[in-house]
């Protein structure tokens, strides 16, 4: 019996993944450990050049034309065309959605699509500065359009909260004191905010009103995929078990 293990080459990534170039446009990413592996695949036939892969997790690889995103855990791709300064800084904070900032504007892609579903300028890229969400529960629920949403700051004292698949602003929000800190709930309908001043709001973009939940506020997020909020200020941990009644909430 001959075996024939047919490729351009092997090499390996951090000791983690091994990368096997079927052609020059197709690459095996193979992760060590567990065996699980995915193509990836210039769609457009170019030369694969550089692949990196950030927490252990997404990949980042570019041609000379285009750039691939792709998520290991879904085996989703997106190929955009795409000239990059080089600089670029890729964020991936967000569930199903890589951000990538460049030359000042940032570029919202949804892995699966091959093209970018929303841009915006802001030179706030600190953690929990931006964030976006993307909800297909009410599509499935209602037969209606998914939620595609982003919130960030256009300066230090407004948030901006656009929608992705209008193309629209949906509301500016200007205070009074440098936001910290700015979080969507899952289902993109509710803003958290807290200012320097330690003051924990709530904005609901739908009504369009905010609303002061906490004061001295350390902490604060969202519990992932619920609406349930948990905050600590000073010697409490309080929880909003439905933040639909924002003045119901539980202190321990």
């Amino acid at each position: 019996m001959d075996v024939f293990d047919v490729c351009l080459k092997k090499s390996r990534y951090k000791g983690k993944f091994e990368f096997i170039y079927v052609s020059l446009s197709q690459v095996s990413v193979k992760k060590i450990e567990t065996g699980q592996s995915m193509i990836l695949k210039s769609s457009q036939g170019h030369e694969i050049s550089k692949i990196n892969i950030y927490q252990d997790r997404y990949l980042v690889a570019t041609t000379q034309s285009t750039l691939l995103l792709g998520d290991l855990e879904t085996c989703k791709i997106s190929e955009l065309p795409w000239r990059g300064s080089g600089n670029e800084k890729f964020d991936f904070s967000n569930p199903n959605i890589c951000m990538v900032f460049n030359a000042g504007e940032l570029s919202i892609v949804e892995y699966g699509l091959n093209e970018v579903i929303g841009t915006c300028r802001t030179e706030n890229m600190g953690p929990n500065m931006i964030s976006a969400r993307l909800d297909y529960s009410q599509q499935e629920l209602r037969g209606g359009q998914p939620t595609k949403i982003i919130a960030y700051l256009l300066d230090s004292l407004t948030i901006c909260i656009q929608d992705l698949r209008m193309n629209q602003i949906q509301a500016t929000v200007n205070h009074d004191s440098k936001i910290d800190y700015l979080e969507l709930n899952p289902g993109g309908n509710k803003l958290l905010f807290r200012d320097k001043r330690r003051q924990l709001h709530l904005y609901n973009i739908k009504e369009q009103k905010k609303q002061t939940l906490l004061n001295y506020c350390k902490y604060v997020s969202w519990v992932p995929t619920s609406d349930v909020v948990v905050a600590q200020n000073r010697n409490n941990l309080c929880v909003w078990y439905s933040i639909e009644e924002a003045d119901k909430v539980t202190m321990y």
